[in-house]
């Protein structure tokens, strides 16, 4: 059963009407490129309860029930054009760079990895440490810029990483096949460490371009010593 939040669909239809009015217009007040404005889809969603379905029927119940309802797209145009307007005044290294290349044809599509740091004395979360993926002896490639690796940990994360390795090209689909991964965890103070683990993926018939859930592998924590 996959569970979705139809809000999704909808949020990220009016950011990209709002971004194309604005590139149309004379006088374009908005970075409209394609990282600003999943930026902006984010911001509205944040901001909006979400509206759960899990069935055809529901689809369409809770679709005819969002189209009346005045106030709610009243709103999301609102946060739309906030969204945008904050993302377009903040200079992010990624804005402006190529994206990552989508392999055409079946791929193996990786989970989303994400792990914690901790501090092996006291237990508490690690920050400013680099969490580096690492795949056949070198940096694991992302499936675009927005993925950072290596990965620094901070405070307000509380000492969790997280990575999402591009895409694979298979021959065909539903082909089977193990692949080798290793964290290197590294900060001053501390000693490396080094954690390896295998991911086993089925072939699918094009690449994954959305995160889910349900894709996500979590790795045991990971405690570091000085």
């Amino acid at each position: 059963m996959e569970i979705r939040n139809l809000l999704e669909e909808i949020a990220a239809a009016v950011v990209q009407d709002v971004c194309n009015e604005d590139s149309a217009s004379q006088s374009p007040r908005y970075n409209t490129s394609q990282e600003c404005r999943l930026d902006a889809i984010c911001y509205v969603l944040n901001r909006i309860p979400p509206r759960y379905i899990s069935s055809g029927r529901g689809y369409a119940h809770l679709t005819e029930e969002l189209r009346g309802d005045t106030q709610l797209q009243v709103d999301l145009v609102r946060l739309a054009h906030e969204g945008l307007q904050r993302v377009s005044a903040v200079s992010r290294a990624f804005y402006g760079t190529p994206s990552g290349s989508v392999p055409p044809g079946p791929c193996f599509n990786f989970p989303t990895i994400k792990g914690r740091v901790l501090d092996g004395n006291s237990f508490f979360p690690l920050s400013e440490i680099t969490v580096t993926l690492r795949q056949g002896g070198t940096e694991a490639a992302m499936f675009d810029n927005r993925w950072s690796n290596p990965y620094t940990t901070s405070e307000k994360t509380r000492g969790m990483y997280n990575f999402w390795p591009a895409s694979v090209v298979a021959e065909e689909e539903q082909a089977t096949r193990t692949f080798d991964f290793e964290i290197l965890l590294e900060g001053p103070g501390f000693n490396p460490v080094t954690h390896f683990f295998s991911l086993e993926c089925t072939s699918e018939k094009a690449v994954a371009t959305m995160v889910s859930m349900q894709r996500d592998h979590t790795l045991p924590d990971l405690y570091m010593f000085s």
